[in-house]
């Protein structure tokens, strides 16, 4: 037995068994249930979602708004000067490599799948301050999805993300979940059940978001691949998307953080705004971009009753099915998605990493929901293309039939294959790293072999919810597993500030 573990320990590198087994049996359970219950699951999930959103949904509304009014308020304090790690280090990645580098985080995936599709939803089923399906309705669909993909977004993983990053850089902690509880538990977390706890939720919570956000892209790319090649791939061609998927991802994570994820990043930001730009200037140019600016202006005017949005009187399901849904996929993903930029955050301020990780990238998905999602519904508005139709039967196919009214479409439509295909390549990779760093009891660097296992586990599960059709279940049932860290978040935010309190002490100590 001695010797088996050893051998394993040499491929695999040291490894907390209770998190690595726990999780893989766990996930196990819940894939089986999707995979041969898949109706059952999804069923007893969406009851408990329903009633989660129902009763509780005041509360993750409430949480999620305080994150962006703490998050930068410690930016603009008397800490936001302090460095994530030693007096003397410096940032890992340049800034534009690491802001791509954010992107990769399933993240990417969301803006190429829903950029053409959420406005759309929005415009047809708008909730407040216009009439659905008119013009005035268009800016307000862009106002919301610029808010569920803007600062409420970016700042649930990055506020998470700093909670981690700054006693585990700075202190030479563990890069785990559980590290953003020092300040409470002090070297307790290396041992405590709570401790454990997080990191076992955090890692489930991983595993089943990252394997529905590869299956639900691999549909896009499904939808892609028959408008390239021109008839239907079927389940064979699915498989081979997916097995191609995962051999780049094993080239990518043999290769480093520091090569291969640097440089599909800093590719797929580039073919982004290659063909936003494109659509910008064979859209409706004019009118798009007197939307941006208007759009600039509307979001910070409504950003505030936007926020606190509840419908008090519950006069429709749209709270609940999504500004309230997102906050609590945002929530679930917060873990992993915050525990990557905590590892490549290295050498930034506080302030720099604020502005970095929530406004770079939120001015971002501003600029980007305006031009796809705007001109998809000006294509709808002047029945040019059946927009709704497709979006509505299929959310992947919204951006593919964007491009059909486009010069140079055919060109296009591989170039966005191509971009969303990377994008899952660095989400796989992303998340392969993160869920190796807290198998390998917050290592660091963990070895490639145990980055190969977790990322082959996601692209298999995946494959395995594809086929069984268990994609919706898994992903109520990780979104309700991940809900809990709305509570975490807060104890992890007291033990944030308790550690900053203590570091600038001794800070303004030396140098004062």
């Amino acid at each position: 037995m001695n010797n088996n573990e050893s051998i394993f320990q040499r491929i695999f590198g040291n490894y907390d068994p209770i998190i690595f087994y726990i999780t893989a049996i766990l996930t196990i359970m819940i894939v089986g249930c999707g995979s041969f219950f898949p109706e059952r699951l999804d069923y007893y999930c969406n009851i408990i979602k329903n009633f989660i959103t129902f009763n509780y949904g005041w509360y993750f509304v409430l949480v999620t708004a305080s994150y962006i009014i703490i998050g930068f308020l410690v930016a603009a304090s008397r800490y936001g000067n302090m460095i994530l790690g030693k007096h003397d280090d410096k940032p890992e990645f340049s800034t534009i490599t690491w802001i791509a580098m954010l992107f990769s985080c399933g993240i990417g995936v969301g803006y190429v799948l829903w950029g053409a599709a959420e406005p759309l939803f929005h415009f047809m089923n708008t909730p407040y301050d216009a009439i659905p399906g008119t013009k005035e309705a268009l800016p307000v669909s862009i106002r919301i999805a610029t808010m569920h993909w803007g600062f409420h977004s970016w700042m649930g993983y990055s506020i998470v993300g700093l909670c981690i990053a700054f006693p585990a850089l700075r202190l030479g902690k563990p890069m785990a979940l559980s590290t953003a509880l020092y300040g409470l538990l002090e070297e307790k977390i290396h041992n405590s059940f709570w401790a454990k706890l997080v990191d076992v939720i955090g890692a489930i919570a991983t595993v089943g978001g990252l394997s529905t956000a590869l299956g639900l892209g691999i549909i896009s790319l499904n939808y892609g691949a028959e408008v390239i090649l021109g008839f239907s791939i079927g389940l064979s061609g699915k498989i081979l998307i997916m097995v191609t998927i995962i051999g780049i991802y094993i080239i990518s994570t043999m290769t480093g953080i520091q090569k291969g994820m640097t440089y599909l990043s800093n590719a797929n930001i580039l073919i982004a705004m290659f063909w936003c730009i494109f659509i910008l200037s064979y859209g409706e140019t004019n009118t798009l971009m007197r939307l941006l600016v208007n759009t600039i202006g509307d979001y910070f005017h409504k950003l505030i009753p936007m926020s606190f949005y509840t419908d008090p009187h519950n006069d429709s399901s749209w709270i609940s099915n999504w500004t309230i849904f997102y906050w609590l996929v945002v929530i679930s993903w917060a873990p992993f998605v915050g525990g990557f930029i905590a590892r490549i955050s290295k050498g930034r301020t506080i302030r720099e990493y604020i502005i970095g990780a929530v406004i770079v990238p939120s001015s971002f998905g501003l600029v980007w929901f305006t031009i796809i999602g705007g001109q998809s519904i000006l294509i709808e508005l002047r029945e040019i293309a059946p927009m709704w139709d497709v979006v509505s039967k299929d959310v992947g196919g919204g951006v593919y039939t964007l491009l059909k009214t486009m010069p140079y479409s055919y060109f296009m439509t591989i170039l966005v294959f191509i971009n969303m295909l990377l994008f899952l390549v660095t989400s796989a990779d992303s998340g392969s790293f993160f869920l190796a760093m807290l198998m390998s009891n917050g290592a660091y660097e963990p070895k490639t072999a145990m980055k190969v296992l977790w990322g082959s586990f996601l692209g298999l599960l995946a494959l395995v919810l594809l086929v069984s059709g268990g994609l919706q279940a898994l992903q109520a049932a990780t979104i309700i597993a991940g809900t809990p860290f709305a509570i975490v978040i807060v104890f992890m935010l007291w033990s944030l500030i308790k550690t900053l309190q203590s570091e600038y002490e001794k800070e303004c100590g030396i140098m004062c």
